[in-house]
């Protein structure tokens, strides 16, 4: 920008010649926008569907600037910027942590990802990039307690032996595997935060750098799901005293909601200028398959089964999942469905009463899906049958996309996160059908508009029978009132108060800047 006189001109060339002094890092800054409208059903509106492809375009370029700050990318790639994305699992089933280094390598930054190995795919981009290289750690899945029990051994000697040797190989991975770039940026996942925390503490000390929390969720409130007596537990406390304490050692947070950004201000005591929120959005793989060519193909999929309804859920089979909510549920859909088509075969003819049978997939692999498959094969329905699958992450959009309802039991140990499934539900565009909580009602799932919620199994049955009552292969009025609602009335609204959704970025971050 030129300077109005000669008098500024010579003083501004005189302070070029001159050794700038180095500035102390101010505190972060966030930019405050409006909270875009989630993109429940992108498939009706052609102009809606373009505004959700230019944030998809621009969804990697926030991140970046949490670490680079007024930096550019050639500013980056001069200083040789060296960040590391820490995820103690599966980083091909961690759509969150590979936008992050995506995001990263965007502004110039070389990344390097650390995670277990053998894992699934990741995405082809990060696969293909010169600028990214992958450390695999061993799972150490023969300490495990399930699997290697022995007699007159406490169950937690097993515990800490494995969370030593994974404290071992993090540490060991930061010190020598991160290539010959120092590294300069850390950031990671949480859960877990043990031992990953404490393997950061130790390496911030040795290695110096900034060191950033991604926040999930709560590791301690995880944890306590897996004890009897919950949050009351001795190990429980001292998980909780331990990851309270450890923040100490890192310098920004990043988290999914506002919620969880209040948890740590107001009972954790962390700065509220060091913690941004990073909101998810579903991933372009996703967002591609929200056009008129996949609603076409569905229709004539309908029609081969238009008795039947497809619905999907994805999990990890882990305790924050209720399945015995879905199980009830189903055995109280299926009585009701019997009366229904006791009801229509008397009057020789399909009714409004009419329920479709119901084929639910359920996604994912655990400790937990054996049981459940037992149960439900006990139960003996008629109109309701379960499937199972482990699906590659370049299989489970399409199958996503060809489901009618989509279905998320997620019920938070926190209370303070939000299920990424749901996200990716609306990335291509169906109805869900969502787990009650309050953080999920504020931020995400808004009832009436792209889904509903239900608490019990009784409130699942009946949001699935308001949904699917009279189905004939075809949205029914519920259904299209999703639609109809969403586009015509609550986007417009959106679009009013704020131009700039049609440009903000897809994974819906806050705009942050740390000034250098």
């Amino acid at each position: 920008m030129a300077l109005s006189n000669n008098a500024n001109n010579t003083i501004a060339s005189k302070s070029k010649k001159t050794k700038k002094k180095k500035k102390p890092d101010p505190p972060l800054l966030m930019k405050k926008r409006e909270k875009p409208p989630s993109p429940s059903s992108l498939n009706i509106d052609d102009t809606t569907n373009n505004v959700v492809q230019k944030r998809a375009k621009e969804e990697n370029k926030d991140l970046g600037g949490v670490f680079l700050g007024e930096m550019n990318e050639d500013e980056a790639k001069k200083e040789r910027q060296h960040a590391v994305v820490l995820v103690l699992g599966d980083f091909g089933h961690s759509p969150r942590m590979q936008n992050h280094a995506s995001s990263l390598l965007n502004k110039g930054y070389e990344v390097t990802a650390i995670a277990y190995k053998n894992g699934s795919m990741m995405k082809e981009t990060l696969r293909e990039n010169d600028g990214f290289r992958f450390v695999g750690i061993s799972r150490l899945n023969f300490l495990r307690v399930k699997k290697t029990k022995m007699p007159f051994v406490p169950s937690i000697v097993y515990f800490a032996l494995r969370v030593l040797l994974q404290f071992l190989q993090v540490l060991l991975c930061l010190f020598f595997e991160t290539g010959k770039v120092k590294v300069t940026n850390v950031l990671v996942q949480n859960p877990p935060c043990l031992p990953t925390f404490l393997a950061c503490a130790v390496a911030k000390r040795v290695m110096g750098g900034k060191f950033t929390i991604d926040w999930h969720n709560l590791g301690y409130s995880i944890f306590s799901m897996q004890r009897k007596r919950g949050g009351k537990d001795v190990l429980v406390r001292v998980m909780k005293a331990y990851e309270k304490y450890s923040l100490r050692y890192f310098d920004h947070h990043l988290t999914v909601t506002e919620k969880m950004k209040d948890f740590l201000i107001r009972e954790w005591s962390v700065d509220a200028r060091h913690i941004s929120v990073v909101k998810d959005a579903p991933g372009e793989q996703f967002l591609r398959l929200n056009t008129n060519a996949t609603r076409e193909k569905k229709k004539g999929f309908r029609k081969k089964t238009s008795d039947v309804v497809n619905v999907v859920s994805s999990t990890s089979w882990t305790p924050d999942e209720d399945f015995d909510v879905l199980l009830h549920a189903a055995v109280l859909y299926d009585e009701k469905a019997k009366e229904a088509s006791g009801t229509a075969t008397k009057k020789k003819k399909k009714t409004k009463q009419r329920l479709p049978h119901l084929n639910i997939l359920i996604t994912g692999r655990g400790d937990l899906r054996e049981s459940f498959e037992t149960r439900a094969k006990e139960a003996k329905l008629k109109h309701v049958s379960f499937s199972y699958a482990w699906l590659p992450i370049h299989e489970y959009p399409e199958r996503l996309s060809m489901s009618d309802v989509g279905l998320c039991l997620h019920q938070s140990s926190s209370k303070l996160d939000l299920p990424m499934k749901i996200v990716d539900m609306f990335g291509v565009g169906i109805p869900v059908l969502a787990r009650r909580y309050e953080c999920l009602r504020d931020e995400l799932v808004q009832e009436g508009v792209n889904g509903l919620t239900f608490d019990t199994s009784e409130e699942l049955c009946d949001a699935l029978i308001s949904l699917l009552e009279g189905w004939d292969g075809n949205e029914n009025d519920i259904l299209f009132f999703f639609f109809f609602f969403f586009f015509f009335f609550y986007h417009r609204e959106r679009e009013k108060k704020s131009t700039r959704h049609a440009s903000s970025s897809a994974s819906y971050e806050e705009e942050v800047s740390i000034r250098r």
